[in-house]
């Protein structure tokens, strides 16, 4: 949560600044981001149901593998998602080993989880890449025309965009590899 504080309270003071308090307005500090709505499959692939029946070992072995999937991709791969960052470089690349270390597992994962949330699922996936392909490649083409707008509130509006785009997409994360 304090990764967000900066962008919050920036956000926060620049609608007081510009009188930009309305429902709408407010509601685009804290907009969609794909990776946090992602991220709730986790913690679905762990969850047993009232009734559901499931191999004991299920969790352990999705998280073994998983861990040492990520384990071997490195600390790039693995930091950000211990600290609930999630990524589409880390998320795409540990799914394929995951699936590649153990194919016979994905039909129990699919089967447990269910094809809905399956679905549901892959839809934030993809709005993730989408969210880090606007991040990389439109944020730096558009924000010095927004920096120029004299509309204080489409000028608000593009940088919740940017934030958005930023922080949907993982990229607000900095590895640092001395901790």
């Amino acid at each position: 949560l304090t990764r967000h504080l900066e962008r919050i309270s920036n956000a926060i003071s620049e609608a007081l600044e510009n009188d930009l308090l309305n429902k709408s307005d407010l509601g685009q500090i804290n907009a969609y981001t794909p990776n946090l709505s992602a991220a709730w499959m986790f913690q679905k692939a762990m969850s047993v149901r009232m009734g559901q029946k499931v191999d004991p070992k299920f969790v352990n072995r999705l998280l073994a593998t998983n861990f040492d999937v990520m384990d071997n991709m490195g600390m790039s791969t693995m930091m950000p998602f211990l600290q609930d960052v999630v990524k589409i470089d880390g998320l795409a690349g540990s799914l394929a080993r995951s699936f590649v270390a153990d194919p016979s597992f994905m039909p129990q994962i699919v089967a447990h989880v269910g094809i809905p949330t399956l679905v549901e699922w892959l839809g934030h996936v993809s709005m993730i890449a989408t969210y880090n392909v606007l991040h990389v490649a439109a944020t730096p083409i558009l924000e010095p025309f927004v920096d120029k707008m004299d509309n204080p509130k489409e000028k608000f509006l593009w940088r919740r965009r940017f934030d958005s785009w930023k922080f949907g997409s993982g990229n607000d994360y900095i590895f640092d590899e001395q901790g």
